[in-house]
């Protein structure tokens, strides 16, 4: 097995930001051990989606946010880093959303 460092973009998180539902995306890296590059992409994605951080999406079925790999890059044991947070940004020029509540 392989060790890889994964740069993970999420974008399309309607997220409740300061009392309002708000368009955002995030970066995040997460370190995992797989066999290849599309095995690593895997399983980075699987660990931000179980997150409990994410648990409070607002976003509807049809409008559903995405999590892909922007740089996937092998690396030894020992450049492995404990990494559990997100750096997260308004999406685009209109980042609030109206609620109908």
């Amino acid at each position: 097995m392989n060790h890889f460092k994964v740069l993970l973009r999420g974008e399309n998180f309607l997220l409740p930001f300061e009392g309002q539902p708000t368009r955002m995306g995030f970066y995040a890296t997460r370190f995992v051990e797989a066999k290849n590059r599309e095995a690593a992409e895997l399983l980075a994605v699987d660990l931000v989606r179980r997150d409990k951080e994410f648990r409070g999406i607002l976003n509807e079925r049809n409008d559903p946010p995405t999590i892909f790999a922007d740089e996937i890059e092998m690396v030894e044991a020992s450049e492995i880093q404990s990494t559990a947070g997100y750096s997260f940004f308004l999406a685009g020029g209109d980042s609030t959303e109206e609620s109908d509540a």
